[in-house]
């Protein structure tokens, strides 16, 4: 692994990245590549950490939410997959879930939205 968090709070996160060289430049410029993106995998997910609640219970219009823990879920992110664990809400009578994280960062089915940004224009481009 090339890419560390070296200290993360509630402001921001500083990574450590090493890069290796390669026999060849392009090797080289890919291993750049690949480690960026990891580098990036880790800011997203403590980015989106951010946006989750503590567990405490929610009142959403009159209805009393309690988290069933913290679930693994996976987001697609311009660097790639961002594995983390985030709450999820259920209310008494059981049914539907509600993810806060999902909510407050504005996922858009399971990608950040920047990445649904760059998916979606990509779709324009491609169906226009």
């Amino acid at each position: 692994m090339g890419a560390l968090i070296v200290e993360s709070d509630a402001n921001s996160v500083t990574i450590q990245i090493t890069i290796p060289y390669e026999s060849t430049m392009l090797s080289t410029e890919e291993s750049i590549q690949s480690e960026l993106n990891e580098a990036g995998v880790l800011a997203s997910g403590k980015a989106l950490e951010q946006f989750d609640t503590d567990g405490s219970p929610l009142e959403i219009e009159g209805v009393r939410w309690t988290s069933k823990g913290q679930q693994p879920k996976s987001y697609q992110s311009p660097y790639g997959k961002v594995s983390i664990e985030r709450h999820v809400y259920q209310s008494a009578k059981g049914g539907a879930t509600f993810c806060p994280l999902e909510v407050n960062s504005r996922i858009v089915l399971t990608s950040t939205p920047r990445f649904a940004k760059q998916i979606s224009h990509n779709l324009s481009v491609v169906l226009s």
